[in-house]
């Protein structure tokens, strides 16, 4: 798992995690010493706990970070949701945040990025992983960001300035693909701003 490689903490706490795969593997691998899982609904709930039980574990029913309590996680992790949403969630308690967040959205990091330089953590590790579709994975520790050195702000926030500093060969592919596309409507104004952005980024990968 692409997002486990990025836990090793204490006590990690997991919003939304379902059937608790993540979890469950956190433990088991030693990865981490005890999680607590917070469910909104029952349903999730229910599975969490059945995944996790006889280990390490508490499972919560609450909404996002209102079942933390501060200080009481030493890592956070948010997968498979859309980064609006999780920005909402990590917006609406920043003091129980954690000083590591890991953030896998299932759609543009875009949000998220704009989110951590105003809340004060730092992007620190970035991945794009091939899956049904290709997303990122976002790592980011409370402190002073630095990633967005010596790059063009608006295509470093949009495209990753990580992931455009290393020349991902995945980032590259998606953002040939959706220039190709774009080229066919340029007639729309948004369109035409996005193009120059995405030109910009290309630019940077050497493409």
């Amino acid at each position: 798992m692409a997002v486990a490689q990025e836990i090793r903490a204490p006590t990690h706490a997991d919003i939304g995690a379902d059937h608790a795969l993540l979890p469950r593997y956190l433990l088991l691998s030693g990865r981490v010493e005890r999680v607590i899982v917070v469910e909104k609904n029952r349903g999730p709930w229910e599975n969490s706990r059945r995944a996790l039980a006889g280990l390490n574990a508490e499972v919560r029913l609450g909404d996002g970070l209102s079942a933390l309590q501060a200080g009481e996680a030493d890592a956070l992790s948010l997968c498979g949701m859309g980064a609006g949403r999780m920005v909402r969630i990590l917006s609406a308690h920043p003091g129980r945040l954690p000083p590591r967040l890991v953030l896998q959205p299932n759609d543009s990091a875009e949000p998220l990025r704009r989110w951590a330089l105003s809340a004060g953590f730092a992007l620190v590790n970035e991945q794009m992983v091939e899956g049904f579709w290709r997303y990122g994975i976002l790592t980011l520790q409370r402190g002073t960001c630095t990633a967005y050195a010596g790059l063009p702000l608006e295509p470093a926030l949009r495209y990753g300035p990580l992931l455009l500093k290393a020349r991902h060969p995945l980032l590259e592919a998606a953002l040939q693909e959706r220039q190709q596309y774009l080229q066919k409507l340029v007639q729309v104004e948004k369109v035409r701003a996005e193009l120059e952005v995405l030109g910009q980024a290309l630019a940077l990968l050497g493409v």
